[in-house]
């Protein structure tokens, strides 16, 4: 049924632990980034002095960004390898789970029934399985508030340079990205202790 000698045959491991230190990094600059922006809105002179540590943070954090993406979009792809190795007839192909995240309005649906769909598929199998499906599945909702208010409030931002509530925008988008980098790294977590797990009973 499967084609795993052991756990560490997981195509998903070593990408997975990477994306997990990447994602904790980025949670790491994240509060930083929340902690200045908040100084910029209720002390903005003492922010003047940190303006050029918050700029440098901003490009680190651009940069960490760029690399998360590319490593969860691997991450992602070996992930449902694994999961059409391990389970008959698996719904979704490592291809059609990027498509999911990527293709635009597609995505609007797409991310819900990738999760949902691992979600299912992990709560049928019953015993440890069960309360790890019932956490990827309660981080869907999150997930999209958490997105879609960054990408609005980003657009108010940019399209209202000089708006002078523009450091209350700028403090809440560090917050929504916060937010959302925090239930990305729960999801990996979940999701890959998941599989690993199911690896490991399937070799047993």
């Amino acid at each position: 049924m499967n084609n795993f000698n052991a756990a560490s045959s997981l195509k998903s491991a070593g990408v997975s632990r990477l994306l997990v230190r990447l994602l904790w990094v980025l949670l790491g600059f994240g509060i930083a980034s929340t902690l200045l922006s908040l100084l910029q809105v209720i002390a903005k002179p003492l922010y003047q002095l940190l303006a050029s540590l918050d700029a440098l943070i901003s490009i680190v954090t651009s940069l960490f960004n760029l690399t998360s993406i590319i490593i969860f979009l691997i991450w992602l792809y070996r992930l449902h390898a694994d999961l059409r190795n391990l389970f008959k007839e698996y719904p979704i192909t490592p291809g059609g789970a990027i498509a999911r995240f990527l293709v635009p309005i597609y995505s609007l649906w797409g991310i819900a029934n990738t999760l949902s769909t691992f979600a299912d598929r992990f709560k049928v199998e019953g015993d440890d399985f069960t309360p790890l499906s019932e956490q990827v599945r309660s981080l869907i909702n999150p997930l999209y508030v958490f997105m879609m208010g960054s990408n609005f409030v980003n657009r108010i931002a940019a399209k209202n340079p000089q708006d002078k509530f523009l450091a209350f925008w700028f403090l809440l988008s560090c917050i929504l990205d916060l937010g959302f980098t925090a239930v990305l790294l729960q999801l990996a977590k979940t999701m890959q202790t998941a599989i690993t797990q199911k690896a490991k009973r399937a070799i047993s």
